[in-house]
């Protein structure tokens, strides 16, 4: 029986799969984190590099916590939890940033990594969360607002096409248990 998919802090054992999502990213004009032969010879470092961000974030980064979406055994998609926010990510970036795969795409998992995320950035003290997406994004609106974002405006942050910015709220567990 296949096991449901779940979030993962970064792991070694899933090289493979992400690299080959690397790859697939990369055809779509996204660059690669790291060299495809740095990846595949150094990505236990690599591992460490994306995990330390939580405690030790680079120069100029807030501390971010990342998990990957893995469906059937392999790397599907990337979220990241930034655990506060910058005047700049209150513009454009907000608290959390995700992608899906391009072979996963339009098959639930977007929405499915969000909804899975939101308990580790409640849990973090997060109690309304903002994630933005570009205006011409309809997958990402339709991610969003599954989970309950609340369109709060569209700025221009000198992009081709305008920042919607949403804010999801952690739900009252004193309402939600009057609902159950």
């Amino acid at each position: 029986m296949p096991q449901a998919p779940f979030l993962s802090p970064p792991d070694a054992q899933y090289k493979k799969s992400f690299i080959a999502a690397i790859r697939e990213f990369e055809r779509e004009g996204v660059r690669p984190p790291w060299q495809y032969d740095k990846l595949e010879n150094h990505f236990d470092e690599y591992v460490a590099t994306l995990k330390a961000a939580a405690d030790d974030p680079m120069p100029g980064l807030v501390p971010q916590s990342t998990y990957w979406l893995i469906a059937d055994g392999a790397y599907a998609g990337t979220i990241n939890i930034r655990h506060r926010l910058t005047n700049s990510l209150k513009r454009y970036g907000g608290h959390i940033g995700y992608r899906i795969r391009p072979m996963m795409r339009r098959k639930g998992y977007g929405t499915l990594q969000l909804k899975l995320a939101l308990p580790k950035v409640w849990s973090m003290g997060i109690s309304k969360a903002l994630i933005t997406c570009d205006d011409d994004n309809i997958g990402s609106q339709k991610i969003i607002e599954a989970n309950g974002g609340i369109l709060q405006d569209k700025v221009d942050n000198k992009r081709q096409a305008l920042t919607r910015r949403y804010w999801i709220a952690q739900p009252d567990a004193s309402s939600f248990s009057k609902r159950v």
